[in-house]
């Protein structure tokens, strides 16, 4: 599905076929008038905890918020057309001094992003939240900051790299794996970053959450499936909710029945999984508190989930 005319239109229409539901744009003299404009991708809000930073350390970090959201929302990493909102994607980055100089920091990164519901022209959904906890860089202030995907840089590569994911997850919740171009580029940046070596990159851990790890299941067919099942929870169940709020939800339980199947053929631990969940959490006891027509969601969430088996619970009991 194309998302930047999904992202524009006015009419949409949702039909059933072979389990899965598909979108059709009803035509409309509106669409012959679009002008692609290319434009950035992220609307970025920076925030830094700059607690336990020396005074030398506060001066060369003073203008690091700013030189931040003027980057990321500046910057176009895709070079496709955006014609649809920016992704909201707000970024808390707490900072604390890497070695003896006053430029050298490490950082713990948390980073959220939300996107937009169909029909619900204020309302959003968050789409993923990312801790990073391998951070480190130089910085003094009013450092330049440019884009070049073929260079490692310490700053603008990491962040680049979570750009590209969220672009890609976003593109993912449009249409079946449209994510793919966004997610090969933010795998030429993990190659950049280990040619370099960089520190950072290279874990490919099953038990700790990495940015090797994560593109590497972005990347590989097996999971494929489950990025599917991430489409159909939105455009079958997020985006229904405004015209039909209990096909919705019914589509929602068995999106979730869908991807228990997935996560019982795939033995091993999955962040993929893991980063949906985390992000969904507090969404799905909300939507489905007090549900009925199949108590088993709740059962196949905690499943799914099973460091918020209380939180489903509560919402099964209608709490």
């Amino acid at each position: 599905m194309n998302y930047k005319l999904l992202k524009n239109m006015k009419n949409l229409t949702l039909i059933s076929k072979n389990k899965y539901f598909k979108l059709f744009l009803i035509a409309n003299i509106f669409f012959c008038s679009i002008t692609f404009i290319k434009a950035q991708e992220i609307d970025p809000i920076v925030t830094l905890d700059t607690e336990l930073l020396s005074s030398e350390q506060l001066q060369n970090v003073e203008s690091l918020k700013s030189n931040l959201e003027e980057y990321l929302g500046s910057q176009s990493f895709t070079n496709q057309e955006w014609e649809g909102p920016k992704i909201p994607v707000s970024i808390t980055i707490q900072l604390s001094g890497g070695g003896s100089s006053g430029s050298s920091f490490s950082a713990n990164m948390f980073i959220v992003s939300k996107r937009g519901i169909l029909g619900k022209e204020e309302g959003t959904s968050v789409a993923m939240q990312f801790i990073d906890r391998k951070w480190s860089f130089e910085y003094r202030s009013n450092a330049s900051l440019s884009y070049d995907p073929n260079r490692y840089n310490p700053i603008t590569s990491v962040l680049d790299f979570y750009m590209l994911v969220i672009i890609g997850l976003e593109l993912d919740s449009y249409g079946e794996l449209d994510g793919n171009d966004a997610f090969r580029r933010a795998n030429n940046l993990l190659n950049v970053a280990l040619n370099a070596g960089a520190a950072g990159w290279s874990s490919l851990s099953e038990r700790e959450f990495t940015r090797r790890t994560l593109i590497y299941e972005l990347t590989n067919a097996r999971f494929d499936d489950f990025r599917k099942l991430m489409f159909e929870y939105y455009i079958d169940g997020i985006d229904m909710l405004t015209t039909d709020k209990e096909k919705a939800l019914d589509n929602i339980a068995y999106t979730i029945s869908q991807m228990a199947d997935f996560k019982e053929r795939y033995v091993n631990p999955s962040h993929l999984l893991d980063v949906f969940f985390h992000a969904k959490s507090k969404e799905l006891a909300e939507l489905l508190r007090g549900y009925k027509k199949d108590m088993r969601v709740f059962r196949n969430l905690i499943f799914l989930d099973t460091q918020n088996t209380s939180l489903y619970e509560a919402a099964r009991d209608g709490k």
